[in-house]
């Protein structure tokens, strides 16, 4: 030791982190780093951080606006760990309907262990599944971001599709009027309403055609009336396209001159009823058909029932005869067990005569959506415990999301989750949790595939990290000494 005056000067080593292993994912530019002559090595190896690398909008709602407004913002995280400055940032863009904004265009660049940011938005014009990659290339290297994403529109589903108005004198004053329920069963505003009227002597109004629209979960009316002015059988059918989807309802009534029916007359309606989509293992809302004692006089006797077969559903408050100018009903349920679309035929016999409901009804499988599906931890120095990353699983689907299984990753990765917890399942439209760690112990660099199994389906999470080797600089720390 050379002693310089009354102070010591000791020569101590100190380790900085380098990341030294290349791969797709985790962004490294190797050579020459910027401002620096000579030949390329290890001690001058740059690299970024970025994480997520792969994001999924899952299903959202078409718009016809061109620019982002609303829904979900992603955020990926870009972090120099070089001892650089990152500047010239170029690329990044995204096709539309996928949208990129950032904060990274700063002036100076992004300082050695500092991070900016790139936020994505999904904003589909049009049905249909969506992909792209956003490319970007800086003076430390080049990364890419994975994006995914559906656009859904609106469904229009018509609670009614067939419908009878019975034996109607031709003298009333008033028409007689029947509501058909339609109901957005979509993600999108229902707007686009064409078509729908149809010939004397029935008519139709409806009160649809709303500011804004009919929003997704929401339900609007379609009036039909019925007034005949001469003797007759009328039938006609309402034909409407509703965001692309035709709509039709069959109409049909008889014209009667006399005022009071003495003999035998009755009449049912709706005659076409239609669940929509339902969830497996949910059971629909209830649908009515009501059975009309048309005669002043005489009763309906021996009213009975066949069997409606799975998955729908069939009970009835009719008993076994029915009054002059009595009413009575027929309620349907639908409860899919299976995904996949179902018909049936519901007939009822009586003293009168038969006559038949068609059901409709489609089982919706259960689904979900999860984002990030791929997560880098960058390089860490040994033995640290990193902040969690979090994945979010979303029921996108019309029932819960149940059975979960997996999701368990080796070190020095680890996970936990809060979705297996929920009593009775993640519901339609909420979402829970997977929680991945990183904690290296050597040098080297580790990935990792999480896999985790639902009712819903399964998914997968990568997972990569790198524990960072040390490289030597030193300092030198002046000791006082007597």
């Amino acid at each position: 030791m050379k002693r310089f005056g009354s102070s010591v000067f000791l020569i101590i080593f100190t380790l900085s982190f380098s990341n030294l292993n290349a791969n797709a994912q985790q962004v490294i530019a190797q050579g020459q780093a910027p401002g620096v002559s000579g030949p390329a090595s290890p001690a001058t190896l740059e690299y970024l951080w970025v994480t997520p690398l792969e994001l999924d909008f899952g299903p959202v709602g078409i718009s016809n606006s061109v620019a982002p407004s609303s829904g979900p913002v992603f955020t990926v995280t870009i972090t120099n760990k070089s001892s650089y400055t990152l500047t010239s940032l170029s690329g990044g863009a995204v096709a539309a309907p996928f949208y990129a904004t950032q904060d990274c265009n700063m002036a100076g660049g992004i300082p050695p262990g500092q991070h900016c940011h790139y936020f994505f938005t999904f904003h589909p014009t049009a049905s249909g599944s969506y992909s792209a990659t956003s490319n970007t290339i800086t003076n430390l290297g080049t990364f890419e971001i994975k994006l995914h994403g559906s656009g859904v529109d609106g469904l229009a589903v018509p609670d009614a599709t067939s419908l009878d108005f019975g034996s109607v004198y031709t003298g009333i004053s008033n028409p007689l009027e029947q509501i058909v329920t339609i109901r957005n069963a979509g993600l999108a505003p229902l707007t686009q309403f064409a078509g729908g009227a149809i010939s004397a002597p029935f008519n139709a109004t409806q009160d649809c055609v709303i500011a804004g629209g009919v929003l997704p979960g929401k339900s609007c009316h379609y009036f039909i009336s019925f007034k005949p002015s001469t003797s007759g059988v009328f039938t006609t059918t309402s034909s409407s396209v509703i965001n692309g989807t035709a709509v039709k309802i069959d109409v049909k009534g008889i014209g009667r001159t006399n005022k009071i029916l003495a003999g035998a007359g009755q009449h049912a309606t709706p005659l076409g009823l239609d669940f929509g989509p339902v969830g497996v293992g949910q059971a629909s809302e209830v649908l009515t058909t009501t059975l009309h004692n048309e005669s002043s006089l005489t009763g309906i006797n021996s009213i009975a029932l066949s069997p409606v077969p799975a998955p729908f559903n069939l009970s009835q408050d009719c008993g076994a005869a029915l009054g002059p100018f009595g009413s009575c009903h027929f309620v349907y349920t639908f409860s899919p067990s299976t995904a996949g679309d179902f018909s049936a035929t519901s007939t009822i016999t009586d003293s009168v005569g038969t006559f038949s409901v068609h059901l409709h009804g489609t089982g919706i499988a259960p689904s979900l959506t999860v984002s990030p599906l791929a997560l880098d931890f960058g390089p860490q120095p040994l033995g640290s415990i990193q902040p969690q990353q979090v994945v979010t699983v979303t029921n996108t689907s019309l029932s819960p999301i149940t059975g979960w299984t997996g999701g368990n990753v080796p070190a020095p990765f680890s996970s936990t989750e809060d979705c297996s917890q929920i009593q009775g399942g993640l519901l339609p439209g909420q979402s829970c949790h997977f929680y991945y760690g990183f904690s290296p112990s050597d040098q080297v660099s580790s990935n990792a595939t999480s896999n985790v199994t639902t009712n819903g389906g399964s998914f997968h999470i990568l997972l990569e990290g790198q524990g960072a080797p040390p490289s030597i600089h030193f300092s030198y720390l002046p000791l006082s000494v007597k």
